[in-house]
């Protein structure tokens, strides 16, 4: 498997390439200008040369004697060096240096007078010399020449200099970038250490330093964030497990010793058998309605991409049917007129089951319970003993139960459906004391369509 680079690493060498791109650039522009600012000192020198040249010249007023050496001529490869060519390709020099620099055909163009003055780089016996061929009198032209031997030292060395400095820079930046590297994801490797830890040992407890203002920052507090809810989702499921295991151990416990008395007492008699079957009957509805409860807290909130429209008429009316059958001596006084939200109806029916199943076990056997739905507020009212002050803010949490109900039958689970329901669905779920006693449970879920709206519709 090809390994990977690191983050880091990654980091370190993009800015040692940027640099050393722009490093290079900067060098090769810089070398340039410097080559041409030598070569053209070289040129005004050639110049300058050739006007003094042509100064001597005019005193000849354009008829200038055959072989004319113009004075002052260094010999070649010494300073500058001038000869005179015809243009017939003669040349006019030092016998010594006669045959050095023989003309070509654009130098004896120029001498014709067919072509302008011009500066061309040559190479002769082995140097490079840069040569300036100008016209001088009809016929005739000069040659100006100097060796490139010392500018091109001077090239070299600036050149030398110039990628030296420049190697110094990159490696600079190489470190400079693996230092910049390192601090600036410093909480990034700080992240990942604490996420490989959490992911060990199961133990979200562990946050992360989020002490900057930058995009890094952001990362460290939405990570620690992840770390909170997760740390909350946990707990949450222990306690889950820890309440759901307790409760379960009373009514397994129960219904063991009368599975065990049926057992060990075949001849039973049939009065004894059936009160003990009916225990048992008993006691396996009460362990379904707590599995049942359980389930529904674990399932938290619907998906909200599987949310449809929901009539609130239709899912009260189907709990309020079903209540009626669980509790055939109570006396349901109903009145709908409810909207439509988005939501799960399957579960909103369930909250609703729970909240008629709560005033009705807690109510008087032949009722009344009130229930009135408007809008997407619905309202029920038991005329039971009420529930305590000291108990209303408790009554939604789950296992909960008042001492005054906990000789009732019941898990502590349902109101805690209930309010886990309402939360998913953007609602609010509140217990009251009802004026001449009894309990009030006020449930309210946001409207999309109105009672008025959805008739209008329809």
């Amino acid at each position: 498997m090809k390994p990977r680079l690191t983050l880091k690493t990654r980091f370190t060498l993009v800015a040692a390439g940027a640099v050393a791109a722009v490093a290079l650039a900067i060098t090769a522009v810089a070398f340039v200008a410097i080559r041409t600012d030598l070569q053209n000192q070289v040129r005004q020198e050639l110049a300058a040369r050739a006007e003094s040249v042509a100064h001597y010249a005019h005193q000849y007023h354009g008829h200038i004697p055959d072989h004319w050496v113009p004075p002052h001529s260094s010999g070649f490869n010494v300073l500058t060096y001038t000869q005179v060519i015809t243009s017939a390709g003669a040349v006019w020099a030092p016998p010594a240096d006669a045959e050095v620099l023989p003309p070509g055909p654009a130098n004896m163009a120029v001498a014709a007078g067919r072509a302008g003055a011009f500066y061309s780089t040559p190479e002769v016996s082995g140097t490079r010399v840069m040569v300036l061929t100008a016209p001088l009198a009809p016929g005739l032209a000069m040659q100006v020449a100097e060796p490139l031997t010392a500018t091109d030292q001077e090239v070299t060395s600036v050149g030398a200099t110039l990628a030296t400095l420049s190697a110094i820079g990159v490696a600079v930046a190489t470190l400079l970038g693996w230092a910049v590297a390192r601090a600036g994801l410093a909480p990034v490797t700080r992240l990942a250490s604490v996420a490989e830890e959490v992911s060990l040992t199961g133990d979200p407890g562990r946050r992360v330093e989020a002490g900057r203002g930058d995009e890094l920052g952001r990362l460290a507090t939405t990570f620690n964030a992840m770390l909170s809810a997760l740390q909350r989702s946990l707990d949450a499921q222990r306690r889950l497990v820890s309440d759901a295991s307790h409760e379960l151990r009373t009514p397994l416990a129960s219904l063991w010793v009368n599975v065990d008395v049926l057992a060990e007492n075949p001849e039973l008699p049939a009065a004894d058998r059936k009160e003990i079957l009916a225990r048992v009957t008993d006691q396996v509805a009460e362990l379904s309605r707590l599995v049942a409860s359980v389930t529904d807290l674990a399932r938290g909130e619907p998906p909200k991409a599987g949310r449809s429209p929901v009539r609130l008429n239709e899912v009260a009316a189907d709990a309020v049917d079903a209540a009626r059958r669980d509790w055939p001596k109570t006396q349901f006084s109903v009145y709908l007129d409810g909207g439509v939200i988005a939501g799960s109806a399957d579960r909103l029916r369930v909250a609703v089951k729970n909240l008629l199943d709560n005033a009705a076990k807690f109510g008087p056997p032949e009722g009344p319970v009130e229930v009135r739905l408007t809008g997407g507020e619905l309202i029920v009212r038991d005329h039971g003993p009420g529930i305590a002050n000291e108990d209303l803010p408790f009554v939604f949490d789950r296992f909960y139960r008042a001492l005054s109900s906990r000789s009732a039958p019941g898990s502590g689970l349902g109101l805690a459906v209930v309010h886990e329901i309402v939360l998913g669905h953007g609602g609010t779920i509140a217990a009251e004391p009802a004026p001449r006693g009894g309990t009030v449970m006020r449930l309210t879920l946001p409207v999309q369509i109105t009672a008025a709206g959805l008739s209008g519709s329809s």
